[in-house]
């Protein structure tokens, strides 16, 4: 006969069952790259398109880290990295928000006073309307002094310039649409202010005008006074 399990070695008797191995969620380690990717914004903070590109890196950041919590928790027993995705969630939105105000603050700090700061999503035509080039929110800032960052498009001209038309993007974005000539807008600088042709982003602070029948297809223009 079989000797009883009560003779059993106590080393068999007292062992525990194995550990079930659990794979680290793939999503979770997705999210903190994504969040230590994160630093591009503010690095970007100063070029404002580029900035809302990079955007794209945190929100991608915090989609990873929820999806993989919701993962891990529906199924604890085969996943882990649960803090490791509320990192990359952490990291994403904290890097996402010194980001912001870098830009912001970038951004508004360079308004000179007395001007109204637009953006190129101000003037651009609304979709609901499609008829309608210049709606009545534009007419209403006729000549109202206002400022602007954008990009000068590319001439043959590079110094000594008097009269050309900025954009959102540098043409140098892959991912970025390709402006319409109702999307731009034309400076004219009057008197003896001149400028010389830049790939960087400039400020230009101004009168805003609205010419809705110009042969160009630029319905707006900005007579500057100063460019920064």
């Amino acid at each position: 006969m079989s000797a009883p399990l009560k003779n059993l070695p106590s080393s068999l008797s007292s062992a525990k069952p194995a550990t079930r191995y659990r794979a680290l969620c793939p999503l979770a380690v997705v999210s903190v790259v994504l969040g230590a990717m994160a630093i591009l914004t503010p690095i970007l903070a100063a070029t404002l398109p580029a900035w809302l590109l990079a955007t794209l890196i945190p929100i991608g950041g915090v989609i990873a880290g929820w999806l993989a919590v919701k993962q891990i928790d529906r199924a604890p027993t085969e996943w882990t990295g649960r803090l490791l995705a509320l990192i990359g969630i952490l990291l994403s939105v904290g890097i996402w928000l010194v980001g912001s105000l870098i830009a912001v603050s970038l951004y508004y700090g360079t308004v000179p006073a007395g001007y109204d700061p637009i953006t190129f999503e101000t003037i651009w035509p609304e979709p609901a309307v499609p008829g309608r080039a210049v709606p009545q929110r534009i007419r209403d800032m006729q000549d109202k002094k206002v400022f602007l960052q954008g990009y000068m498009k590319p001439r043959r001209q590079l110094t000594g310039i008097k009269d050309f038309t900025i954009g959102p993007t540098n043409g140098e974005c892959p991912f970025c649409p390709t402006p319409t000539q109702a999307e731009l807008i034309r400076v004219v600088l009057p008197g003896d202010l001149s400028t010389d042709f830049t790939t960087h982003l400039i400020g230009v602070a101004g009168h805003f005008q609205i010419h809705e029948d110009d042969p160009s297809g630029i319905p707006y223009s900005i007579e500057a006074d100063v460019l920064r």
